[in-house]
């Protein structure tokens, strides 16, 4: 192990920040999906990116304990060997978990659009593209990509292709991000609402284009990978801003699937002082469920938010 310098104590603590946020928000999800018999292809997806969101964790923290991030003078050969298969790992991980992060908040909006069929379309098309895009990414990665030139025979490729993988994936992830962020103004747009219902359903709804932010930092790392005369340091803030882009992603892709947590609460009127008919607490729990329901089914957010709007 190699002790954390540079960049390295930056992974651990992205990491950790937001492998506590996704723990917390995804068996909230989970709770609210279930008991509300709500569970569709966006749950499984995000259960499926659970799996290889872990992974990613654990191998971002062992290649920060392993070079990744460190000054490349700081190291050894064989360390130097070390860091590049830590984060070789890394971009396989990051590839399998991206993929049904992704996919899962487009059947989330999928759900919420399927009225709207050119909408919904559209989202499945950009999904294709970027299911494919990044399983060639992974493929090439796997089977064409080295970290040890030293191995007998063998050859890395140059750091030069491997930008230009980053750049085309990178490219598709944030128009699918944009895309997600801003499809909830036309389905709200002359949704039968108050303001304040749309500006929090939508703002539920568009938390996306946070991983879009960190694919874009991202995207300026990758552009001064080719010319960088330390590499392993330079990984660091590609492992950073690619882990915040999944983990944000997965973090946000639960906290989206919330609301009904808090449809119990008093509405703004109530809270105001008006009115409220009296009911006996038996009828009133029965209402409670009934809206709940209403709320995670195919047009969950939106129904909900009518509820809502109605007082």
């Amino acid at each position: 192990m190699v002790p954390l310098s540079g960049d390295a104590p930056n992974i651990v603590g992205t990491v950790v920040t937001l492998l506590v946020f996704g723990s917390i928000a995804f068996p909230l999800r989970v709770y609210v999906r279930a008991s509300n018999r709500a569970w569709g292809w966006d749950d499984w997806s995000m259960v499926v990116a659970a799996v290889p969101w872990a992974g990613l964790s654990a191998i971002c923290i062992g290649g920060a304990f392993h070079g990744v991030g460190v000054h490349e003078v700081k190291l050894t050969i064989n360390e130097r060997h070390t860091a590049m298969k830590w984060f070789w790992l890394f971009e396989v991980f990051w590839c399998l978990s991206v993929i049904p992060v992704k996919l899962s908040i487009s059947f989330m909006l999928g759900r919420i659009a399927v009225a709207k069929r050119p909408y919904v379309i559209g989202l499945y098309v950009i999904s294709a593209i970027l299911t494919i895009m990044t399983l060639l990414g992974v493929f090439y990665i796997i089977f064409r990509y080295a970290w040890n030139p030293t191995t007998p025979g063998g050859s890395c490729q140059p750091v030069s292709i491997l930008a230009n993988i980053y750049y085309a994936t990178t490219a598709v992830n944030i128009a699918i991000d944009w895309y997600c962020a801003l499809l909830p103004v036309p389905l709200l747009w002359n949704a039968p609402l108050s303001l304040r219902a749309k500006l929090s359903v939508g703002f539920l709804l568009s938390l996306g284009v946070l991983a879009s932010v960190s694919a874009c930092v991202r995207q300026k790392y990758t552009a001064a990978l080719t010319s960088s005369e330390d590499v392993t340091y330079s990984l660091g803030n590609l492992m950073i801003w690619g882990y915040a882009e999944v983990g944000i992603g997965f973090t946000v892709g639960s906290l989206s699937t919330l609301r009904p947590l808090f449809s119990a609460r008093p509405s703004a009127e109530d809270q105001e002082g008006y009115e409220v008919p009296q009911m006996d607490r038996r009828r009133r729990s029965a209402m409670q469920d009934v809206e709940r329901r209403r709320q995670t089914s195919c047009e969950g957010l939106v129904q909900g938010s009518i509820l809502v709007g109605k007082g």
